[in-house]
């Protein structure tokens, strides 16, 4: 063990405290770690002087005797500071967040942990009433569940899973490699610490079996195609300890020959007669919701578009509504009666006139 500068390593001051100390380790065994710096062939002598002055400085005791003695002092008193301690050390302080560090998936202790069970996905069709009433729709899907043999273990009945014998539970195994030492993922219990002798026959060790479901889906007034609605926790197992996935209902709506949909405005063609276009009148035409009230003005010309508020779809997650548009279409009659005619050819005389 050299004579090294450990609070120069670190960064810190000799007063620093503990704080300081666990801090400025934590930043630097991130910056120096090997799997963030496979292209540095110095990151490992860095890493593992990092972890060295960690151990000591953060030890109130043999930071008594490095501050009186140096390093030789350490020495002298039997400390030697292995491989495998660099390990178990930044592992007991980024366990909970070493996924989010390497992305390998690994809890507390490098452990692999349960993995969530799969998210899944199935399609509803709804008529355009349906999409403005908000329903309640059953849909059928095949999705992993606890096996009831097992009741997910994966063991046999009266069996369980025991503690791997080629990483001792870690999930983890330390192969040497000169003076630091490479962890990789236990192969024999993949990362999960635990392995099966004897497997469940009836899920093969899995710990799921694949069933078909019906599952009640409550879908929100005002839903549109291509909305997607989320069930928590209605997807497939996940493993023992595990949550269950998620189930994502994507939703269509069909097209209604009344209506066109515009986001939340519904747009009605209406065939307005021309004595009625002339003359205004007061109709009521079939909603969304029911029967809705509309007054056509005089004189309205085709492609005017009246508005009657509130009488659309309602607003996803809101208790407002969107419009109804009546949009005027005149309707001319191709073969009208003679008595229409007449009325028609003396309408003309007196406009020529």
């Amino acid at each position: 063990m050299a004579d090294r500068d450990y609070y120069a390593i670190l960064g810190v001051p000799r007063e620093a405290d503990k704080e300081e100390v666990k801090k400025a380790y934590r930043r630097l065994a991130i910056q120096h770690h090997p799997d963030k710096n496979p292209d540095d062939p110095s990151a490992e002598d860095k890493f593992k002087a990092v972890a060295e002055a960690y151990d000591v400085l953060s030890d109130p005791e043999k930071r008594q005797i490095y501050d009186r003695f140096g390093a030789a002092g350490l020495k002298g008193r039997g400390y030697d500071f292995s491989a495998e301690d660099i390990f178990s050390q930044f592992m007991s302080m980024f366990g909970g967040g070493f996924e989010d560090l390497f992305g390998g998936g690994m809890g507390a202790h490098g452990r692999r942990r349960p993995g969530k069970g799969r998210d899944q996905q199935v399609e509803v069709t709804l008529t355009l009433e349906e999409a403005a009433t908000g329903i309640e729709r059953e849909v059928t899907l095949r999705r992993d569940e606890a096996c009831a043999t097992c009741t997910g273990s994966g063991a046999a009945a009266g069996t369980g899973p025991e503690r791997c014998p080629a990483c001792h539970g870690h999930g983890r195994i330390a192969h040497s490699q000169g003076l630091f030492t490479i962890t990789t993922t236990c192969p024999q219990c993949r990362g999960a610490g635990r392995v099966i002798k004897e497997r469940c026959t009836a899920c093969s060790g899995t710990g799921r079996t694949s069933t078909e479901r019906k599952i009640k889906v409550r879908i929100p007034a005002g839903v549109d195609a291509g909305n997607t609605l989320r069930v928590g926790g209605a997807g497939g197992a996940g493993d023992a300890g595990a949550p269950a996935g998620d189930l994502y209902v994507v939703v269509d709506v069909r097209e209604d020959p009344r209506f066109r949909r515009e986001g939340d405005d519904l747009v009605h063609e209406l065939a307005l007669s021309i004595p009625d276009a002339v003359l205004g009148k007061k109709i009521v035409v079939d909603g969304i919701l029911g029967s809705v009230k509309v007054e056509i003005p005089k004189g309205s010309q085709p492609g005017d578009a009246i508005r009657v508020a509130g009488e659309g779809m309602p607003r996803l997650g809101t208790r407002s509504r969107g419009d109804l548009w009546v949009r005027v279409d005149i309707e001319v009659p191709r073969d009208p009666p003679k008595a229409i005619r007449k009325l028609y050819e003396q309408i003309r005389e007196m406009e020529a006139d």
